[in-house]
């Protein structure tokens, strides 16, 4: 008998020396089925301006809340919370009819009053630059500023089951500017600047309400109207990298640009989305006195056209080459393309050039761009290519500016918003080209093409390339779609798992 218990006490004393020295880890890491994980890395608490905020912060906005209409992944302008839009006297009016099946979260029905309350708040909260197509709506800019009395001064009306706006003038782009987050509908808009706190005080127009909120995670819970998977957490990484950590064992479901390293891997695992973006980069040559030659320039560009589609055919997934259109849309015009491509590829020689220097901001894309040119140049042209990389102010140092050849400029290129594109890219124009773009503004131009034909020719600020959204998506995820102003669909998220 001794025999037995005196080894059975050993073990049982070996078992618990041995445990002790197990670190447990008391962490709930148990996801449910129907939830969908969504890597971000940052999460901000402040959600009643638009202002600061990142694509993947406004992704909160954009998944509680609908707009009067949205702009869907292929660009078009589609209905949401309105029906039908009625455009009178040549476009200064606009009569949105609400759909009849309109629910708050709380499942009170959205009101056209409640459409206009929340314009009125946007109106004084909102920054400007934000705004500029609600401030076009007749006595909102006097409104903001003080002066009036909302009911009586703007000219928004409603209907019994519509909602009016007259504008001080024509506005093209305003259907197109309606469709971004900041006018999605809400209630409430100034409590939204602390939600972390108040999350549980609102009612949400969209098909998710938030259920969970602090510094690493928010939960994002559907309603009863709302479509997409049942709930949906964003959990807060500090960077790609500790993401694609987590990705790798089940953690994450969805991570939004995983490290450039990762994307060849994840093609072939068949778990990367690809998604065109707005972001371009263009190439300013230097024409001042002691700058290039129209003749180098031209040159210049041909090679640095030839290493970009090389550039490209390496990394697939992350860039398209600009084949001369100032943007990605214009790649559909087959005969301006043909036609840049000849002008591209004239005869010509680059001589007596032993060096080129290149300024660029500081980013991934930008950084490995520069050094595939380096090669390249050396490579093909016997020329030694020198770059920087700095902050993204310091491309606004003019003197800094003039020491370069060339500089790397990344901006937003949204055809629907040329004006703007062309007012940014202005800081690098030649007095001439700020002369014709001011004349182009105050003609009220939608196609600019006069400073386009006139940067294009002279090899002055040239198109490079356009960036892609890259999404990693685990295996539980069956499609993800972005819309039309790059921010994530909640609701065309489909899960393998339901």
């Amino acid at each position: 008998m001794k025999k037995v218990i005196v080894p059975l006490i050993v073990g049982i004393f070996i078992i618990i020396f041995v445990l002790g020295f197990v670190e447990v880890d008391n962490t709930d890491t148990s996801v449910s089925s129907d939830t969908i994980v969504y890597s971000v890395t940052s999460i901000a608490n402040n959600l009643e301006k638009v202002t600061g905020l990142s694509k993947r912060e406004e992704d909160i906005i954009c998944a509680t809340s609908k707009g009067l209409i949205k702009k869907d992944s292929k660009g078009e302008i589609v209905s949401e919370l309105a029906k039908e839009i009625k455009v009178k006297d040549d476009g200064i009016e606009y009569e949105f009819i609400l759909n009849d099946n309109i629910y708050w979260s709380n499942g009170d029905k959205i009101t056209p009053d409640d459409i206009k309350g929340f314009f009125k708040e946007l109106i004084k909260s909102e920054d400007e630059e934000n705004i500029k197509a609600l401030l076009d709506v007749y006595g909102a800019k006097a409104f903001r500023d003080g002066k009036g009395s909302f009911d009586k001064g703007v000219a928004i009306t409603t209907g019994d089951n519509s909602v009016k706006i007259r504008l001080n003038k024509k506005n093209d782009e305003f259907l197109d500017d309606l469709t971004k987050p900041q006018y999605r509908i809400r209630k409430l808009l100034p409590v939204w600047g602390n939600i972390k706190d108040t999350y549980n005080e609102l009612v949400y127009s969209g098909d998710y309400m938030i259920t969970a909120f602090d510094d690493n995670k928010v939960t994002l819970s559907k309603n009863k109207w709302g479509e997409g998977p049942s709930t949906i957490d964003l959990v807060k990484d500090d960077n790609e990298e500790l993401a694609m950590a987590s990705f790798e064992i089940g953690k994450r479901d969805i991570v939004i640009n995983p490290p450039n390293s990762q994307l060849e891997k994840l093609k072939n695992e068949n778990k990367l989305v690809t998604f065109s973006s707005d972001e371009g980069y263009y190439l300013s040559i230097n024409s001042n006195e002691d700058g290039l030659p129209l003749s180098s320039r031209r040159e210049i560009y041909k090679h640095i056209y030839r290493a970009t589609d090389e550039f490209m055919d390496i990394n697939p997934e992350r860039v398209e080459s600009a084949e001369g259109s100032y943007f990605r849309e214009d790649k559909e015009d087959l005969t301006k393309l043909q036609t840049r491509k000849v002008s591209i590829n004239q005869d010509g020689g680059l001589e007596k050039i032993e060096s080129l220097t290149l300024l660029a901001e500081d980013s991934d894309e930008s950084r490995d761009l520069c050094k595939f040119l380096v090669t390249w140049f050396k490579d093909n042209l016997s020329i030694n290519l020198k770059y920087s990389l700095v902050k993204a102010e310091d491309l606004e140092d003019l003197d800094l500016l003039k020491r370069y050849d060339m500089v790397l400029i990344n901006i937003e290129s949204n055809s629907n918003e040329k004006k703007e594109f062309y007012t940014e890219l202005s800081a690098f124009f030649n007095d001439n080209e700020k002369l014709i773009l001011e004349e182009e503004i105050n003609d009220d131009s939608k196609e600019f093409k006069n400073i386009e034909e006139k940067l294009f020719n002279d090899c002055t600020i040239i198109p490079v390339m356009f960036s892609n959204e890259n999404i990693a998506v685990s295996s539980k995820v069956s499609n993800i779609s972005v819309d039309g102003n790059g921010n994530i669909e909640f609701s065309s998220i489909g899960n393998k798992e339901n």
